[in-house]
């Protein structure tokens, strides 16, 4: 992962921005697009992705344009903030339970095309008593557990059965299985997590074979052996990702675009500084920000508090003066958006204001 600090955060064209505040570097964020849109179409996978990492439609619309077959959404809100503003091919990555969701789902699928996945007959039976006559067929895929542990069917037999039962029903239709192995992503060692994708695949491999011999040949194989890829941190990177390396020591090539402005309100100790970004502005389920624009090189940056954070510099380098801005790149991006209302989008010498609509309590 690399960092374009071409961003000037004490520039004219940040002055109007309060902080703390999310920007987002619009020019590494279209970059980022195109990246993973070449190497999808290189690749001859279908490249469908996950809305949880920008909750925005803007960035949604954007993915779309560069190529992408459709949007994956962890949430119900998420899939309903999108598909009230029309974003196409929208799928539900993540089982749900209870009637009121059903109806919702069906409603979604009904008016919008929506996909989701279950792991369970129960969420099944909810679906189709929540399917209404004249319906359009509601498109379900069997979620897989190939290691993560969270969800998806536990057993190659458990995936077959619920499969069966989703292709007897005429208004349903099996439309292919998922595995998510978000265990694998942050493997340090590259031989490891290769290892560890190639168990995920492998898990999913089998299913898939056993489900062409009863007929049911899946159409998805989202994030398996791998028709379909559902990507999303790509399009920010984070202090995660900037650690992660290939077998000869490179980078993911992909930028951080991500980051929270913060300004320095206390400057009374040497070497090192307070700014106004802390736990309320900065996801805290990942490392420190990997990069900090605006400060020295090799400059530091930990948690101090709900609203306040340090920076500290090495040596003799120069500390921040007081009032001076800081971009802060993003700790573990996902959960760093859902903290803020809007993006700050810039754009050469413009900054636009994107909505997050489909953060929790958004």
């Amino acid at each position: 992962m690399t960092v374009v600090a071409d961003l000037d955060p004490n520039g004219k064209l940040f002055h109007q921005l309060r902080t703390p505040c999310l920007v987002l570097d619009g020019a590494a964020l279209d970059r980022n697009l195109a990246r993973m849109a070449r190497r999808a179409r290189e690749a001859a996978i279908a490249l469908r992705p996950h809305a949880k990492t920008h909750k925005s439609v803007d960035i949604a619309m954007r993915q779309i344009e560069a190529g992408a077959v459709g949007i994956g959404c962890a949430t119900l809100d998420e899939a309903e903030m999108l598909a009230d503003a029309n974003v196409p091919g929208l799928l539900l990555t993540s089982p749900t339970i209870g009637a009121d969701a059903a109806i919702r789902l069906a409603r979604l699928s009904r008016e919008k095309r929506l996909q989701a996945v279950v792991d369970h007959p129960m969420q099944v039976e909810l679906l189709q008593e929540a399917t209404q006559a004249g319906d359009r067929t509601f498109q379900l895929l069997v979620d897989v557990d190939v290691g993560q542990g969270r969800t998806g069917v536990a057993s190659i037999e458990a995936g077959i059965k619920l499969a069966r039962t989703i292709a007897a029903d005429p208004r349903l239709r099996f439309a292919g299985i998922q595995g998510f192995a978000g265990n694998a992503q942050h493997i340090l060692d590259p031989n490891e997590r290769k290892a560890s994708a190639r168990r995920a695949a492998e898990t999913l491999s089998r299913l898939r074979d056993e489900l062409i011999k009863e007929g049911l040949a899946p159409d998805i194989d989202a994030t398996g052996p791998y028709t379909e890829l559902q990507v999303g941190s790509y399009v920010f990177m984070d202090a995660d990702y900037a650690v992660i390396r290939d077998e000869e020591d490179r980078p993911l090539p992909f930028e951080q675009s991500l980051f929270v402005l913060a300004t320095v309100i206390s400057a009374n100790r040497s070497g090192e500084v307070t700014v106004d970004a802390g736990t309320k502005a900065l996801a805290t389920n990942g490392p420190p920000p990997a990069a900090l624009v605006g400060a020295a090189a090799g400059a530091r940056y930990r948690f101090a508090g709900d609203e306040h954070g340090i920076v500290s510099v090495p040596g003799s380098d120069p500390a921040p003066t007081l009032g001076t801005r800081i971009l802060l790149g993003a700790t573990h991006c996902d959960p760093t958006t859902n903290l803020h209302a809007c993006y700050h989008v810039v754009f050469d010498r413009a900054i636009l204001r994107w909505p997050i609509r489909g953060r929790y309590g958004g």
